[in-house]
This record gives structure tokens, sequence and C-alpha cells, in this order.
């Protein structure tokens, strides 16, 4: 019997362990694809980046003619990247040119936002953005609605905003 007994014993003791093994390493990969630890935020991180968008959208989209290009400087400090630079270029261009020349005025608003996806040291946030504009030769105000993706990039302890798109409608 104790030979029989035996062969059983020694398959039960490899099942398990091999159950073990599986055991561990499904643990380990729930551990680093769910968990993370170090990309773990809270929701402080979540109402800061939130923020940081919302008050970003707001200076990228808002200016005078009187002020324009204060208004530009001040946005500028709110970015980084790539998207600096062609913001830099796009309101050099075109955002003060035609903001003095047709006396074009914007004031966004950000009606609702949200968090898409926030990481340690990079955040994507939804806005839904109204902005009302004027100009000379349309003086009344002119309210249009888009929803835009903006990306952010923590530098040091700041969120700058390292892109800003509008969303595309599939309709």
């Amino acid at each position: 019997m104790s030979t029989d007994a035996s062969p059983k014993s020694r398959r039960l003791l490899l099942i398990l362990g091999a159950l073990t093994v599986v055991a561990a390493v499904l643990a380990g990969v729930l551990y680093v694809t769910l968990y993370r630890p170090d990309q773990r935020v809270d929701d402080t991180v979540h109402a800061t980046v939130t923020d940081t968008a919302s008050q970003g959208a707001i200076a990228l989209l808002s200016y005078t003619p009187d002020t324009v290009e204060s208004d530009v400087g001040a946005a500028k400090e709110r970015l980084t990247g790539e998207f600096l630079d062609y913001y830099t270029q796009f309101t050099t261009d075109v955002v003060v040119p035609a903001a003095k020349e047709s006396q074009v005025a914007t004031q966004a608003t950000v009606a609702a936002s949200g968090p898409v996806e926030v990481a340690a040291d990079t955040a994507t946030v939804l806005l839904f953005v109204n902005q009302t504009t004027t100009s000379a030769a349309k003086p009344e105000p002119a309210v249009t609605a888009t929803s835009i993706t903006v990306e952010l990039t923590k530098s040091g302890d700041n969120w700058l905003i390292s892109g800003f798109d509008p969303v595309q409608s599939s309709g």
C-alpha cells in the first residue's frame, strides 16, 4: 500500500506546487498591472490636474485687443514642450495680429471638466468649454461650445499643458 500512496502523494504535491507557482505569478501580474503604487495618485492630484487644465484653457482662449500680448505671455507660462512652441508661433502669426487688426476679444469659461487619465507625471483632462467672441465686424457676442482634451506633464512641482486638442465629433 505504501508504494501506491507514494506516487499519488508525489503527484498531489506536484500539482499543489504548480498551483502555488501559478497563484504567485498571477498575484505578481495583478500587482504590477492594477495596483502599481509608483503610479497611483490621490484625489488631490486629480483635482490639481483638473484645475490646472481648466485655468490653462481659460488663459489660452481668453484675450482682448488691448491686452493680447500680456494675455498670451501669461498663457505661455502654463505650457511646455512642442505645444509651447506651436502656441508661440500660432499666437505670433495669427492671434495677436487678428486681435489687434480686427479688434477680436474672447472670453472662455469651463462648463464641465474631468480627468480622463492621471499618472504620476502625466495626465489627460476632458474640458467642455464655452467661448464668447466679439470683433469690430461682429460686435454681438458669438458663443461657441467645444470639447477639448488637455494633456498635462509634471515639471518639478507644477503641472504644465503639453497638448491641447479639440475633440472631433463623429456626427
